[in-house]
């Protein structure tokens, strides 16, 4: 990359600036330039000609206010990736995702505005989306380097749908981007009692049960947010009563009806006992209301914090509460269950419409039986079994 700036004359409020990644260039007016209504304007380092032209167009501009004339016009950004963004948040696609997607999405977005936000859609190349892929890979991740073009890769994918970029030219496209190696963190079984002790301990049942549900049952954060008294009902199996949980995946919008393991039984009917509305499962035991996403996730790391002082493994590689949901699979899996039945409780399997529950509910069910049903704990060392 050049050292050179790309404007080598001196124009009054031109900055320019070299980066990582290339060149800033933009018109910045001082303190009494701003009074008079004028603000910071972003220009392209590709473009010096026209960079250079429109820096001395806006110090006109200034000369002409000073001299009583009217007030600046407010920048006319065109097509960049700000407004991008606005767009995709107007489309049918961005309304169909789900909140929680939505939020991480608009996390993404305000990373990708701050560094390109005033950038034209049409500028951008497959090289320049490469080197900033490199650039964050390096400098925060290869997960944060990747979930960033994903991103990227999607708002191009919209323009081109509204016309802003001609077919076929999404510069995010085969770029060779590394993906990561996926979590393989599961929990032990003395990290798990850690964990129900801890909630125990601090006054919140709800959050040992939703410690149970995770890891006997597969359950994610949004499920047991979202768990509704009237989705757990006793049910007769083989001439005996247990806890079933007819619930939708948030993951595959796909519906399910499994056996509570008998582990976690006795949490969940002291969860639902002399309740009589319709209401969420889960109750914050401090504040007597449904969890929200972030309070839970402020329980969840006070009791994982608490418990890594009982079982510091914990804290050396720190469990996550997804984590949880691979522990299932891994505990169903080493009591013997089947790949097929395990994926029937983790959603991995064929999709069931919930039209056809009456259908399909007892072929299911009796697969997800199994995996849940083929957790149990290990023979304590020393002890014979009878």
């Amino acid at each position: 990359m050049t050292a050179r700036p790309p404007i080598p004359e001196k124009i009054p409020r031109l900055r320019q600036r070299r980066r990582g990644d290339g060149w800033r260039v933009w018109w910045e007016p001082t303190e009494e330039v701003k009074a008079l209504g004028f603000d910071v304007v972003e220009l392209d380092a590709a473009r010096a000609t026209w960079s250079a032209r429109e820096a001395r167009r806006l110090n006109a501009e200034v000369e002409r206010r000073r001299k009583g004339g009217p007030a600046p016009k407010a920048p006319s950004r065109g097509r960049t990736i700000d407004n991008l963004a606005e767009e995709y948040r107007k489309s049918s696609a961005w309304k169909k995702l789900r909140p929680k997607t939505r939020s991480s999405y608009e996390g993404n977005l305000r990373l990708i505005s701050r560094k390109w936000g005033q950038r034209l859609v049409v500028d951008f190349t497959k090289p320049v989306m490469f080197t900033w892929y490199e650039t964050l890979a390096e400098a925060s991740g290869k997960h944060q380097a990747l979930a960033l073009i994903r991103m990227m890769s999607i708002l191009f994918a919209h323009a081109e749908r509204i016309g802003w970029r001609p077919e076929n030219t999404n510069p995010c496209t085969r770029l060779g981007a590394e993906v990561p190696k996926g979590r393989t963190r599961t929990a032990s079984w003395p990290e798990y009692d850690a964990l129900l002790a801890a909630a125990g301990a601090a006054g919140l049942p709800s959050m040992a049960l939703a410690v149970q549900l995770a890891a006997l049952s597969g359950a994610t954060e949004t499920m047991l947010v979202t768990a509704a008294i009237g989705e757990f009902q006793k049910v007769t199996v083989a001439e005996a009563e247990v806890w079933a949980w007819a619930r939708t995946r948030t993951k595959r919008d796909t519906y399910a009806v499994l056996e509570v393991h008998p582990y976690a039984a006795a949490a969940l009917e002291a969860a639902i006992a002399g309740r009589s509305d319709e209401g969420a499962l889960l109750i914050d035991e401090r504040t007597g209301r449904a969890y929200s996403p972030d309070l839970f996730r402020k329980r969840w790391a006070e009791i994982r914090e608490a418990a890594a002082k009982a079982c510091p493994s914990l804290d050396r590689t720190p469990l996550q509460f997804r984590d949880l949901r691979r522990t299932f699979g891994h505990w169903a899996r080493a009591g013997g269950a089947s790949t097929e039945d395990t994926g029937d409780v983790l959603g991995n399997s064929a999709a069931v419409d919930p039209r056809l529950r009456e259908v399909y509910m007892a072929t299911q069910f009796a697969t997800a039986r199994r995996a849940v049903l083929a957790i149990e704990r290990p023979a304590e060392e020393g002890r014979k079994r009878a």
